[in-house]
């Protein structure tokens, strides 16, 4: 971000009772509208793993499935409530939804699921369906579940600082 608009000061530090593991679409790693890397600043202990790079093979060692739920939307799969472990598809939503179907074991895990925002809010990208929140709001919404009401409202705050910051960037309003 740029030094006049900088929400470093809106950075909260967490430590949640579960681990995050955020896997990203190698795409979305440098783009100013990725949530993900605003999510690692505040979660120090958030594992954030990119995948598909060009020349870069995949380990998959690095992903441990043991005890943990997808966050992922899908009607038909069995929830997981009490997940050691959530991990959390991040890119587009045609690049997520690649990511879990080409993860060996990413498809099969339980999901956790989360509700859709009760508030609207001006969001940095268009989602494909009413409901759908960036990687920051699901964190948020999964802390709200697992630590208690209202626990994820520092993550919504960075979020709205982030929106705000790049309203003043781009010089336009952004997706309403």
């Amino acid at each position: 971000m740029q030094t006049k608009v900088c929400i470093c000061d809106a950075i909260p530090s967490l430590t949640p009772s579960m681990e995050f593991v955020v896997l990203r679409h190698w795409k979305e790693r440098l783009k100013p509208s990725n949530t993900a890397r605003l999510a690692a600043h505040a979660i120090p202990g958030l594992q954030l793993v990119d995948y598909g790079a060009p020349g870069q093979p995949w380990d998959p060692a690095c992903l441990d499935l043991e005890g943990a739920a997808l966050l992922f939307p899908d009607p038909d799969a069995p929830t997981l409530t009490n997940p050691s472990r959530i991990i959390i598809v991040d890119g587009s939503w045609p690049q997520a939804r690649k990511l879990v179907n080409k993860i060996d074991g990413l498809a099969d895990l339980p999901r956790f699921k989360i509700q859709p925002p009760a508030e609207h809010r001006v969001r940095l990208r268009t989602p494909p369906q009413p409901g759908c929140v960036s990687t920051l709001e699901a964190i948020a919404a999964v802390l709200d579940l697992t630590e208690g009401p209202r626990s994820g409202d520092s993550l919504r705050a960075l979020f709205d600082a982030a929106v705000h910051s790049a309203t003043i960037t781009r010089g336009r309003p952004l997706h309403a």
